[in-house]
C-alpha cells in the first residue's frame, strides 16, 4: 500500500483475551441482549402479506467489501485524516439476475476518538429486476460515524445525507439514511461475534425519476462475524440474513430475502 495511505486501522477492534476456549456464559448473555435488539428491529418490519398488501417477494444475495484507514502525511506522525472505500455487487431474482453495483470512495476527518466526519462520492449502476433499461447514478454523500465499546459489545451509529443524480431524470434526489449496529463477542478470543444492524431510508423530496417525500425502505440484518486470523489481524467477514423492505406508491411493495456476505479488509 502506498506510504501516504498509512496503515489501516480497525475502529471496531476489541481487547483480546488470553483464554481461547469457547465461553458459554458470554455466549448466553450476548444471545439474550442481541435477541432483545433483534425483536425491536423485527417489530419495525412488516410481518405478513396481509399487512403488506400486494407485496412482491424475492430472494438473492449481496456481497460487499469495506475498508478504511489513516492518511499519513509524514512517517510516524499521527493523522486525523482518513480514507474510506466500499464496493458492492448485488444479485436478486432468486439470485439469477444482476441488480446493482456500487463503487463508493470517501475522505474523513476524525473529530474525536469515537466520531469521524466523512464526505464522498458513489457511482451506482442498476440493471432493474423484471426488465427496464439500465441506468447509472452519481451520488454525493456526507456522514458521521460513531462507535464505542461497552465490554463485549460495540455499538455504532451512522447518519448519512445523500444527493442523488440519476440518468433517468433531471432532478436531484435528497435522501437521509440512519444506520445503527450492535456487535457482541461470543468467544473468549473475540474472533467470533454476533452482529445486528438496521438502516432506515427516508426521501426528503419528490423527483422526476420516481421518488417521493417520506419513508423509502428498511434493511435489517442478523448474522455472525469471524476474524479468520489471530489477534493482530483486523480483517473480518460477516455472513447473515438481510431483510430489505421497499415501499412503493403503487402499493406493490417489495420484500427481499437476502444472503449477505461482507468483507472488512483492514
Amino acid at each position: 500500500m502506498p506510504g501516504w495511505l498509512g496503515r489501516t486501522v480497525d475502529s471496531s477492534r476489541m481487547i483480546e483475551g488470553d483464554d481461547k476456549s469457547f465461553d458459554s456464559g458470554r455466549f448466553s448473555m450476548s444471545c439474550r441482549c442481541l435477541i432483545f435488539l433483534l425483536l425491536i428491529v423485527a417489530a419495525c418490519v412488516p410481518q405478513s402479506s396481509t399487512a403488506l398488501g400486494q407485496t412482491i417477494e424475492d430472494e438473492g444475495w449481496w456481497t460487499a467489501v469495506f475498508s478504511q484507514g489513516d492518511i499519513a502525511f509524514a512517517p510516524n506522525t499521527p493523522s486525523r485524516w482518513r480514507w474510506w472505500f466500499d464496493g458492492h455487487a448485488r444479485f436478486q431474482d432468486n439470485s439469477d439476475g444482476f441488480d446493482v453495483s456500487i463503487v463508493r470512495p470517501g475522505i474523513g476527518y476524525k473529530l474525536t476518538d469515537h466520531t469521524t466526519a466523512w464526505v464522498g462520492y458513489g457511482w451506482i449502476h442498476t440493471d432493474p429486476i423484471g426488465g427496464g433499461p439500465e441506468f447509472d447514478e452519481n451520488r454525493f454523500w456526507q456522514q458521521l460515524t460513531w462507535s464505542r465499546q461497552y465490554g463485549d459489545f460495540r455499538i455504532g451509529l451512522r447518519p448519512r445525507f445523500e444527493q442523488r443524480l440519476l440518468t433517468t431524470g433531471d432532478d436531484t434526489g435528497l435522501r437521509f439514511r440512519q444506520f445503527a449496529s450492535a456487535r457482541a463477542a461470543i468467544s473468549a478470543d473475540k474472533r467470533l461475534t454476533m452482529v445486528l444492524w438496521d438502516e432506515v431510508f427516508i426521501h426528503l423530496n419528490d423527483t422526476d425519476f420516481g421518488t417521493w417525500t417520506g419513508f423509502n425502505q428498511n434493511r435489517a440484518f442478523f448474522g455472525f462475524g469471524w476474524k479468520p486470523c489471530p489477534e493482530e489481524t483486523k480483517s473480518r467477514i460477516e455472513i447473515g440474513y438481510l431483510n430489505q423492505f421497499i415501499e412503493s406508491r403503487s402499493g406493490r411493495d417489495r420484500m427481499n430475502h437476502l444472503l449477505a456476505v461482507n468483507f472488512f479488509l483492514q
